[in-house]
C-alpha cells in the first residue's frame, strides 16, 4: 500500500522541476531578488511617519516597532529615535548599551543629532565605560557641524584636557563659537576667561616711551610728516 507521503512527493518533485526559479532567468540576481523585496523610499517614508504618530501619541511600543526594522535598514533618523526609546526604556526594556550601538551607526552615517547623543553617552559612560577620548571625537564631528552643545563641551575638555591635550587657546575659540550661536554657559565662560588672560608684559626699562628717553622732533619735521594734519 502507498502511503500519502511518498504518493505526494513525486507530485511535489514535479511541481519544482515545472517551475523554474526566478533566480535561474537570466540577468536576475540574488541582490536584484533582496532588493525587490526591500520596502521602497516611500513606503519607508510613510512607515517613519506612523511610527511619529504613534510615539506623539504616547504609545512608544508600537513607534520602537516601526522604527526598530526600518533602523536595521540603516535609516539614520530612525536608529537615533531607536536609540532614544532605548536609552530611556519607552516603549521597551531600557538597554543603554544597544542605544549607544544605535547612536554611533546613526553618527558615523553623518546624524549630527546623533553624534551629540553619542558623544554624551561616552561622557557619562552610558552603555560603555566612561571615555573622554571618545567624547571629544564626537563632540569635535557635532561641533563641526554647528551644534553650540556640542562647542560648548568640547571647549570644556581642552580647558581641562580631558581626553585631548590641555589647550587654553582652543578652549577659548570653541567657547567662542558657541557663545556665537547664542549658548548662554559659553558665553558665561568666556566672560570668566577673558579677563583672566594674560595681557603683554611690561616693559623693560630700556623700552620706556620714546618720549621719556628723547627730545622730540622739531615742529618743521613733525608738519612734514605723512598723514600729519596742516
Amino acid at each position: 500500500m502507498i502511503s500519502f507521503r511518498s504518493a505526494l512527493l513525486p507530485a511535489l518533485l514535479a511541481a519544482s522541476l515545472a517551475a523554474p526559479s526566478a533566480l535561474a532567468q537570466p540577468g536576475v540576481t540574488v541582490r536584484d531578488r533582496i532588493e525587490q523585496s526591500l520596502p521602497t523610499r516611500a513606503e519607508k517614508s510613510d512607515s517613519f511617519n506612523e511610527g511619529l504618530l504613534a510615539y506623539d501619541k504616547g504609545d512608544y511600543a508600537r513607534a520602537f516597532e516601526i522604527w526598530l526594522p526600518l533602523a536595521q535598514q540603516d535609516d539614520l533618523a530612525a536608529m537615533r529615535n531607536v536609540a532614544l526609546l532605548l536609552k530611556e526604556g519607552r516603549g521597551t526594556a531600557p538597554d543603554a548599551t544597544r542605544a549607544l550601538y544605535f547612536f554611533e551607526r546613526a553618527g558615523r552615517g553623518g546624524l549630527v543629532s546623533a553624534q551629540v547623543n553619542t558623544a554624551f553617552m561616552y561622557l557619562n559612560g552610558e552603555g560603555t565605560a566612561q571615555d573622554y577620548k571618545k567624547a571629544s571625537f564626537w563632540f569635535h564631528a557635532a561641533a563641526i557641524g554647528g551644534v553650540p552643545a556640542a562647542r560648548y563641551n568640547l571647549a570644556v575638555l581642552y580647558e581641562k584636557g580631558l581626553g585631548v591635550e590641555r589647550d587654553p587657546a582652543r578652549a577659548l575659540a570653541w567657547y567662542a563659537l558657541a557663545a556665537q550661536s547664542g549658548h548662554d554657559m559659553a558665553l558665561k565662560r568666556l566672560t570668566e576667561l577673558v579677563p583672566s588672560l594674560p595681557g603683554p608684559a611690561a616693559p623693560e626699562p630700556e623700552d620706556a616711551a620714546a618720549s621719556t628717553t628723547a627730545p622730540p622732533p622739531p615742529p618743521a619735521v613733525i608738519d612734514g610728516m605723512e598723514g600729519a594734519t596742516p
